[in-house]
């Protein structure tokens, strides 16, 4: 039971948490920072692992355990980083806060500012329940829409855990993940069969199946159960918020449409079993699939940092430029070698639904710096695509 809390704990709390804190200046504002930072982290303990379970997958047979020290040790060291770097930044920033009070008070005088400091003191306790109960008064469609956003999402969780689905896909993918963490032999069993068999390129580029048995072995909880019951808790509450982060890019403007947009979206998940193809099959009955997680959050994240790099060109027309878009362009990278790690088609449609995007942005902002930032971008996806025709 220690190992399974302490397990789970390092590879999504402290590690994503951790790696996030890298991205400390240039994501997200205000209360979602946090998720966002979370967000960033976890794609990018993804990435990580991808870099790492490629070379030892390909060099090393019997290569389980030294997968695991190595990305281990990678994850600590950065997570150890990222929490260095984020208290360095905040104390610099409350440095920052602290010198412009200073000048603040002299400017206004001693008095005035104590009024003003314990005004702020005594308002700032009830903050949080103050907001809830005005968006109650002022706007209770607004609360009853979250309210069924919330219900249903946690819904789905409760049932993704409570009755897990089988598929026919798990006799392949769940099997190599089980042999993987039980032999420690990488990608060179048929599943099928239980014979041994070459390195199979097409599917063992596509690493998932691999980190499946790494939190396997982390945690000491079986593959089948992390694949089936661990990870449509962490994929489930992620997408949505990718779903929230998108519906405030769409509907800025505060008022109901972004929690009826969400609730129509959960619905949508909830009753589009309509065939075994569609997106939403995949997302509620086969979560721990790398198709699934293509489909369902890389390219939410890819369709929500393009936006916010499409509203800081426009802001950059209007000089309402608000922050750095080199966070943005680097977790895009990050995303594309993630999306490398779910199946061998994600590098390329990553790489396509990007560069098409970013063409229209660049003929619509006439910013054509954008087209060689979008080729840095997308080394990643073809690194991997000629990986997969000379391995």
């Amino acid at each position: 039971m220690l190992q399974k809390a302490l397990g789970c704990l390092f590879v999504f709390g402290i590690a994503p948490v951790g790696i996030g804190g890298l991205w400390t200046k240039g994501m997200g504002q205000k209360r979602e920072k946090i998720l966002n930072l979370y967000l960033a982290g976890f794609l990018s303990e993804l990435a990580v692992f991808q870099l790492i379970a490629v070379p030892v997958m390909v060099k090393e047979v019997y290569g389980m355990n030294l997968l695991v020290y190595l990305t281990t040790a990678v994850f600590a060291v950065l997570a150890a980083t990222g929490f260095i770097w984020t208290l360095l930044w905040e104390r610099d920033l409350r440095k920052q806060t602290g010198r412009n009070e200073d000048v603040n008070q002299q400017q206004a005088g001693q008095a005035q500012a104590c009024s003003l400091r314990k005004s702020t003191i005594s308002g700032t306790g009830n903050g949080a329940r103050n907001r809830i109960r005005r968006t109650a008064v002022q706007n209770p469609e607004r609360l009853l829409f979250w309210l069924l956003f919330l219900a249903s999402v946690g819904y789905q969780m409760y049932m993704a855990f409570a009755y897990a689905s089988f598929d026919g896909d798990d006799a392949y993918y769940v099997v190599q993940s089980v042999l993987a963490d039980q032999t420690g032999v990488l990608n060179r069993i048929r599943p099928y069969t239980g014979l041994s068999t070459d390195l199979d390129i097409r599917h063992a580029l596509a690493t998932l199946p691999l980190w499946i048995a790494y939190v396997a072995r982390m945690t000491g909880i079986h593959a089948t159960i992390v694949a089936h019951t661990l990870l449509p808790l962490i994929f489930i509450p992620l997408t949505y918020y990718v779903f929230v982060q998108i519906g405030r890019k769409l509907f800025s403007d505060g008022s109901v449409k972004l929690p009826i947009f969400l609730t129509l979206v959960s619905i949508m998940q909830i009753w589009g079993n309509i065939s075994i193809y569609t997106n939403e099959t995949f997302f509620l009955t086969r979560t721990w699939q790398g198709k699934s997680v293509l489909a369902n959050l890389i390219l939410l994240v890819e369709l929500w940092l393009m936006l916010g790099l499409c509203a800081r060109e426009k802001n950059r027309e209007r000089q309402e430029e608000t922050g750095s878009q080199l966070p943005y362009w680097l977790l895009l990278a990050v995303n594309h070698i993630a999306a490398a790690m779910m199946t061998s088609m994600g590098a390329f449609l990553t790489a396509l639904l990007f560069g098409i995007t970013a063409l229209v942005a660049a003929i619509r902002y006439r910013s054509w710096s954008i087209l060689w930032k979008t080729a840095l971008c997308c080394i990643p996806n073809v690194v991997y695509l000629v990986l997969l025709l000379v391995l």
